[in-house]
């Protein structure tokens, strides 16, 4: 029997490659094996997929009304001329460092005034709210590619919207995938503000995912004993929290990877080459 290094040597491998591989492979099967055991062992679904939907439901459509004000809005401040431009964007960035915790009881206060809590749209339209994708939109259009593509479009007769629909909006997909992969997380991972906007009602039906695993970790106690308080207390074993945990995560690994494919893509050169 030939030794490992003549076979590497026959198969052009490395010995460095194959000693990276003796230790990346053990601790790929470390950390695969409880997932697997995680995902073949049979629990109790209860409102998951209903979580899950809901989840589904609020981060897609406030990445979509994020993508369709954020893009249209940093072009605009980004190549158009105004009265209260900078104001507006001062606005812009002031709204975009405030952190969202800390807007969560504005938020409710409009609500309550709209009569929508309880309702998705209440969640919903916060999420679409994205400052800092106008941000980004604005930062991503004010080059000097960007401008001088659009003079050229206005020269040849282009009205502001064929400008940027025909000119610049094909080279938007870097940016729009970056307003998706950072919306989609801070709403998918945000459990606070739909549970100012449903606790009242406490409509279990309507929680998100991240929301119903919060609940169940933490079921709040209403007992004046500290070590009671912060002790976890599982509604369910600890093998059904771990998969709602992988499920949770699930989405935002697939955006992610999804969204780097845009983000690196060869028209993030072109503008700022």
């Amino acid at each position: 029997m030939a030794p490992i290094w003549r076979l590497a040597r026959q198969c052009r491998v490395s010995p460095s490659h194959l000693l990276k591989a003796a230790i990346l492979m053990p601790l790929m099967v470390f950390f695969l094996v409880p997932l697997v055991w995680l995902l073949l062992k049979p629990f109790d679904t209860g409102q998951t997929f209903t979580w899950f939907e809901n989840s589904s439901l609020y981060s897609g459509a406030g990445v979509l009304i994020a993508v369709a004000i954020g893009i249209p809005a940093g072009y605009g401040l980004a190549t158009i001329e105004f009265v209260g431009r900078r104001p507006l964007l001062i606005g812009t960035m002031i709204a975009m460092l405030i952190p969202s915790n800390a807007l969560a009881l504005p938020l409710f206060l409009e609500a309550n005034s709209l009569h929508m809590l309880g309702s998705p749209l209440a969640v919903i339209l916060p999420y679409g709210l994205f400052p800092f994708g106008v941000y980004i939109a604005y930062l991503f259009y004010n080059t000097p590619s960007v401008h001088n593509l659009v003079a050229a479009a206005r020269v040849d007769g282009c009205t502001e919207w064929q400008a940027f629909r025909r000119a610049v909006l094909s080279l938007s997909t870097p940016i729009v995938g970056l307003i998706v992969m950072l919306d989609f997380i801070a709403s998918w991972t945000n459990y606070f503000l739909p549970w100012v906007m449903y606790a009242e009602f406490d409509i279990t039906g309507r929680y998100p995912l991240s929301l119903g695993i919060a609940q169940q970790l933490f079921p709040g106690s209403t007992s004046g004993d500290f070590y009671q308080n912060i002790q976890l207390q599982l509604a369910r074993p600890p093998s059904a929290e771990a998969v709602l945990l992988l499920l949770n995560a699930a989405p935002v690994i697939c955006v992610l990877l999804i969204s780097q494919r845009w983000i690196s893509s060869e028209k993030l050169y072109r503008v700022f080459d």
